[in-house]
């Protein structure tokens, strides 16, 4: 029985990591222009957890996982879908 609980312990310790949340920041910039993009969207993909830019393009977003994908969107924007890949820094162009 000490076996399986250590086992056990051990699978969700390991699993656990492959789900790692970290936070990620950047600046939203227009591809015409270069100018900041404020009150641009940024949403981790299938979920709800969501952040706003400033008036300088510039967000944080917590708890995204190291393999999610962001989606930034605007109005007058095409979205824009960027791989996280364990990136903390994502700007969007």
């Amino acid at each position: 029985m000490k076996k399986f609980i250590l086992l056990a312990f051990a699978l969700t310790i390991s699993i656990g990591g492959l789900y790692a949340q970290i936070s990620v920041s950047g600046k939203v910039t227009s591809s015409e222009d270069g100018s900041p993009v404020p009150f641009a969207n940024v949403v981790v993909k299938g979920t709800t957890n969501l952040a706003v830019t400033d008036d300088n393009g510039e967000y944080i977003i917590s708890n995204v996982p190291s393999d999610g994908i962001l989606v930034f969107s605007s109005v007058g924007f095409l979205d824009l879908e960027e791989h996280v890949a364990g990136r903390d820094r994502i700007d969007a162009r």
